[in-house]
């Protein structure tokens, strides 16, 4: 049996609010974003960090101004040098 996350992955249509591996995936992934948008401004390595582990792939050299926030975040990926704004 197909899971509800393949089917995403395939571009089906799929039920994301009764499948408990997408709903703990965005739990987990809205506590860091919720943890990286009440981080001081300052705290640039913390906030890399986060943006490290909730990304699928980053380039070297990014900022994303805050507030940030995402579903999943594995699906997202920047080159270096990359700013995004709020």
């Amino acid at each position: 049996m197909t899971s509800e996350k393949e089917k995403c992955r395939q571009g089906r249509l799929y039920d994301a609010n009764n499948d408990a591996e997408l709903i703990a995936e965005r739990q987990a992934c809205k506590l860091l974003c919720h943890e990286y948008n009440h981080l001081l401004p300052s705290e640039t390595k913390r906030r890399n960090d986060i943006i490290i582990k909730l990304f699928g792939k980053t380039g070297r050299g990014f900022l994303i101004e805050q507030p940030f926030f995402c579903d999943y975040g594995y699906n997202i990926e920047i080159g270096g040098n990359f700013y995004a704004n709020v």
